[in-house]
């Protein structure tokens, strides 16, 4: 199909939607869903940089800067924009600020970036509004990539359909197309079709072990980018660029994810993306307990505990308490994929005991069988008998659990 078919069969008012949004009751949350490495938030108010985080509050005027990190925030319920490294983003209005509820969530791109994502539950859903120096962009529903820069502005479209071009002039891009519009006076709206996804191969239904490689055909894309989601909330987990054709999952936490691998241009913009659903079911297993032995003591009021790991991608801490039942615990170690730790804090003198607690992907936790241990104070300490004290010297020692 040429170019101008192409236009004539996808042009649509920006009216229509703008009409839709009129009827638009219901008031909309924004927030910050995800933040990785260094982000701030410039707020309208104050001026003054800070970072960016899930407690910060969002109000009109505000810019989010993503410097070399990423994150990504809803404008409403409906809305979410995730924000590339190098991206400058300002606030322009938001439903649930701006004391009218036809009021579409509307947001600048400045400089670099954002992969959104609009999918409304509601009869007659608001549209979200992104601009640029030199376009906009539109859509009730769909998946797509905005980035500008001082010569252009692109959108990749990969679900549903976004209105696209200089204002005024907006053309509907269907998903499957790229289109850009220039910034040297030009408003005419380019439009190509997309590369095809690569083949992805497919993964087994369940991972129980960690790593698990990710591999596809194809070698005449530069680089490649895989994106990873959260099944069940949509949420962004992170994304990497790629050269070559595998890269490695790990440091997942059980559930689901959606996998997303898309072959990248020369000038960083992305094709169709492949999808494979991926399910990680790691089972944490119970450690063997090293050192100390059961029952034995200590003339150190911060002693080494050791143990060895049986399972997958396991992490573990030493966990010491006064009573076996672990209702009170008196100190721990930092979560760690080691084999030997110290107690965050000193042990007073006195009967404890400690057990190991492995974890798997986040949400399988097993420990270990409690062993007794007695701490002496350092100053009777018998020098020829190491991890132990002469039971002369010590006639008594108050038991832990039985304070009250």
């Amino acid at each position: 199909m040429s170019n101008a078919l192409l236009r004539r069969a996808l042009m649509l008012p920006l009216a229509a939607l703008l009409s839709v949004a009129s009827t638009h009751t219901t008031a909309d949350t924004s927030r910050v869903s995800y933040t990785a490495g260094s982000v701030a938030l410039i707020s309208s108010e104050s001026e003054r940089p800070a970072p960016l985080n899930q407690s910060s509050s969002l109000q009109p005027g505000d810019e989010i800067v993503s410097g070399a990190g990423t994150a990504t925030i809803r404008l409403n319920n409906d809305t979410e924009l995730r924000l590339f490294p190098g991206t400058r983003l300002q606030i322009v209005d938001l439903t649930a600020n701006s004391g009218d509820s036809t009021v579409s969530p509307k947001v600048r791109l400045l400089e670099g970036k954002v992969h959104a994502r609009a999918r409304s539950t509601d009869w007659n859903p608001l549209p979200v509004y992104i601009e640029t120096a030199t376009a906009v962009a539109l859509t009730q529903h769909a998946t797509f990539t905005l980035q500008t820069s001082t010569e252009a502005t692109f959108v990749r479209v990969t679900e549903g359909a976004v209105d696209f071009g200089a204002p005024g002039k907006a053309q509907r891009i269907p998903a499957g197309y790229l289109a850009d519009v220039g910034s040297d006076g030009h408003t005419g709206v380019t439009i190509r079709q997309l590369p095809d996804a690569p083949d992805v191969a497919s993964l087994p239904e369940v991972v129980t072990n960690l790593p698990v490689a990710v591999s596809w055909g194809g070698d005449e894309a530069p680089a490649y980018r895989l994106d990873i989601f959260e099944t069940a909330s949509g949420e962004w987990i992170g994304s990497r660029e790629i050269k070559g054709n595998r890269f490695e999952l790990q440091l997942l936490d059980n559930g689901g994810y959606r996998i997303e691998v898309a072959a990248l241009d020369s000038t960083g913009l992305a094709g169709m993306p492949a999808t494979v659903p991926l399910e990680v079911r790691l089972q944490a297993q119970a450690a063997t307990l090293s050192y100390p032995a059961a029952g034995a003591s200590a003339n150190d009021d911060m002693p080494e505990f050791r143990w060895q790991l049986n399972g997958q991608n396991e992490i573990a801490r030493v966990e010491v308490a006064s009573d076996k039942s672990f209702r009170n615990l008196v100190a721990t170690s930092e979560w760690a994929p080691e084999t030997r730790a110290l107690p965050t804090r000193p042990l007073e003198p006195g009967q404890y005991y400690w057990r190991v607690v492995t974890e798997a992907g986040g949400k399988s936790v097993v420990a270990t069988e409690p062993r007794a241990i007695t701490v002496y104070p350092n100053r009777i300490a018998n020098p020829g008998k190491q991890g132990d004290v002469s039971g002369q010297q010590v006639t008594s020692l108050p038991d832990r659990g039985n304070r009250g």
